[in-house]
């Protein structure tokens, strides 16, 4: 009895000989007599995705966080991935849990919920070193969702709040600092230079004069005053 293996473009093909494995296999069709006692296993090389939903793990706080991952490997060794474990996917599934628990268990809730990117790239480094020993290599474990209870949620969200008012406060007050310093550096650069100070006055009686304040007292130092009195006479 003859059976053909047709072995697509996204496929590999084990192929066995009276059970001992004898290659790999690319795209294209093989024929199998029985009398050989040759089988062929077809094996998909194509990008999967695979889906971890409600990882319940703790923090380095002990807060306790549901998790639903997202892991996007590919076979790159056929015959490690067939020959190592017993199903690669769920060895594949058990690393990325593993990964999840050990990573985030490193991390405060704060950091673990602020720092995402960073913890997509430890649990792909983590994940990506174990499954490499049987031939498949993980592209990205990426969170999809976290998820707090209630309380633990609202309790969060206050303190970004809080933390946000007071970042606002500070900067207000370093500013305020600042125009301080600001106008006490003023205050001594003209209390030390007499002719910058006297300048200075001069510019203000200007603007007063230039804004229409005739029908107002306007109370000048003495110097001023004196200068003032001897350009009216002049």
């Amino acid at each position: 009895m003859l059976t053909t293996v047709v072995i697509r473009e996204f496929e590999k093909g084990l192929d066995y000989r009276k059970g001992r494995f004898a290659g790999v296999l690319g795209a294209g069709r093989y024929r199998c007599w029985w009398f050989s006692a040759r089988t062929i296993l077809r094996v998909d090389m194509r990008e999967t995705a695979l889906q971890i939903s409600g990882q319940e793990v703790l923090t380095a706080d002990n807060v306790p966080v549901r998790l639903n991952v997202l892991v996007r490997y590919r076979v790159v060794d056929p015959a490690k991935a067939i020959h190592e474990v017993v199903d690669y996917r769920d060895a594949v599934h058990q690393a990325a849990q593993i990964a999840c628990r050990d990573e985030v268990v490193k991390r405060g809730l704060e950091a673990f919920l602020t720092e995402r990117n960073n913890l997509t790239d430890a649990l792909t480094g983590a994940t990506n070193a174990v499954t490499q020993s049987f031939g498949v290599e993980v592209r990205c474990v990426t969170i999809k969702d976290a998820m707090l209870d209630p309380e633990l949620r609202e309790a969060f969200r206050q303190k970004l709040v809080a933390d946000q008012k007071g970042q606002a406060s500070l900067i207000e007050a370093r500013h305020q600092v600042a125009a301080a310093r600001a106008q006490a550096n003023a205050a001594a650069i003209l209390a030390e230079n007499p002719a910058a100070l006297l300048s200075k006055q001069l510019d203000v009686l200007a603007k007063a004069a230039d804004h229409g304040y005739g029908n107002h007292f306007v109370i000048l130092p003495d110097t001023l005053a004196e200068i003032v009195r001897k350009l009216g006479r002049q």
